[in-house]
């Protein structure tokens, strides 16, 4: 959970931090309250307004801070988030979830701010819970823009661009990548010069947005297989995604704290940061385009989403694979419980019957005391540890997965409903295009900073 050369790591980001003319920094994985104590400190003379998000057995390590006032806060609590067993990734024991604050801009009015850390597991483990996750995320941040919010989220999603995850957040929440926004352009041209070898590992940093297992960051270069100079050349998991308005809009997005720290050969943390400079205009006339999220009123409507029949079946199906899953580890955990009720219960007969045959042979009978009493022990914790996690955790997630896989269906239900609707519509008269038109004027920018201070899962 702690990561190596902690206070070493946490104390130059926090001297970055506070050397920098941020308006906005969102963080993930500050475990330690002196560590975020002592941010906070670096920091008040730039962002003055903080909030540290408490939950689970170790806190949720989210936290941020802002140069405008906070109004208000809260923390969404992920329903799925970790396995009690997997006791060293510490998923399950830190509450992980989503933390918000409602900050009041001069210009633009509210808006509410998230930051986020998604599980995380080797191979496919956790790609069902992400995604419920990131369904929860979604669901908070619509109800943000359906009261007339802004929104910005960030965060490390461990999530790449072409996940499921990513296309929740994109399609239903209406969210805009910032990064993607202002690098889509060149992507073909970066894509092109990858493949003919003419880019650098330090380039590829900034051209396709890595912000984790870049062969350049000293804390995960000793995971990976490849050299600086190979195709694999890290992920891009760490995003900002805003709610694009003619009110907000990005201006630059880049990648951030890629280099060492200052008089170190040591990069600050096994996430490269995301960097995104917002314009801020007052609210007047503009073109309303196709590039801007939808209209507060139509996201209200709890049936209106963007997001695919053909995107949410696969969903469905990893799901509904998920629940198999969760149903034959919990049964298999109650199996070992009810094994070892009965492996107790003979060791305590073993306990009476042996000194009633071998009444002659006390070593014997001290023996097999001793014997019998460590492996009732040992038993009884399996038997209280597999009921607990088999019973407790087993139903809750089966029956978690199981109102996931209720709310996908209603939102298929719906989209099938629409396309029908549509097609009768389509069969009775042409179809009709309507828009609506505002304005703006430019403003001062605002500045967002999102940090992941350490990982080590």
């Amino acid at each position: 959970m702690v990561a190596k050369k902690r206070k070493l790591r946490l104390r130059a980001i926090a001297n970055r931090v506070g050397q920098e003319q941020y308006d906005l920094v969102a963080l993930q994985e500050v475990w330690m309250w002196e560590d975020f104590d002592y941010i906070k400190e670096r920091a008040r003379d730039v962002l003055p307004y903080t909030k540290y998000f408490h939950s689970g057995t170790l806190g949720s390590g989210l936290a941020i801070l802002s140069r405008f006032p906070i109004l208000s806060s809260s923390y969404l609590k992920f329903t799925l988030a970790g396995k009690p067993l997997k006791v060293f990734q510490g998923d399950f024991y830190v509450g992980k979830g989503c933390g918000s604050v409602c900050i009041d801009h001069p210009e633009v009015g509210l808006i509410d701010v998230y930051t986020t850390h998604a599980g995380y597991g080797n191979h496919d483990d956790y790609q069902a819970q992400r995604i419920t996750e990131c369904w929860q995320i979604a669901n908070s941040v619509r109800v943000s823009a359906a009261q007339g919010r802004h929104v910005i989220l960030a965060g490390d999603f461990n999530s790449i661009p072409t996940s499921h995850c990513y296309q929740i957040l994109k399609n239903h929440a209406f969210m805009t990548d910032s990064w993607l926004e202002m690098h889509k352009d060149t992507m073909a041209d970066s894509l092109g010069r990858l493949e003919r070898d003419q880019l650098t590992a330090s380039e590829c940093i900034q051209l396709f947005g890595i912000t984790c297992d870049s062969p350049l960051n000293t804390w995960t270069k000793h995971l990976l297989k490849q050299q600086p100079y190979a195709k694999d050349i890290g992920d891009r998991l760490d995003y900002i995604f805003y709610r694009r308005t003619p009110e907000i809009t990005c201006q630059q997005s880049r990648v951030a704290f890629e280099e060492y720290m200052p008089n170190t050969q040591m990069s600050y943390s096994d996430h490269f940061a995301v960097h995104s400079i917002f314009l801020i205009a007052a609210k007047t006339n503009s073109v309303f385009d196709d590039g801007y999220a939808p209209l507060s009123k139509e996201i209200a409507r709890p049936d209106f989403t963007h997001i695919l029949p053909d995107s949410l079946y696969p969903i469905v199906r990893i799901l509904e694979r998920d629940l198999l899953k969760a149903t034959s580890t919990a049964n298999g955990l109650l199996f070992l419980f009810g094994l070892s009720v009965l492996i107790v219960f003979c060791l305590y007969s073993c306990q009476i019957a042996v000194p009633f045959y071998f009444a002659e042979s006390q070593l014997t009978v001290l023996a097999s005391s001793i014997v019998c009493g460590l492996f009732i022990i040992v038993f009884s914790v399996v038997a209280i540890v597999s009921l607990i996690v088999g019973f407790v955790f087993g139903r809750n997630e089966q029956r978690s997965l199981r109102q996931y896989l209720i709310d996908m269906n209603v939102c298929l239900d719906n989209l099938h409903e629409a396309a029908r609707r549509e097609s009768l519509a389509a069969a009775a008269s042409p179809s009709s295009l309507h828009s609506s038109t505002t304005s703006y004027s430019t403003s001062d920018g605002l500045v967002i900073k999102q940090i992941n201070v350490d990982k080590n899962k």
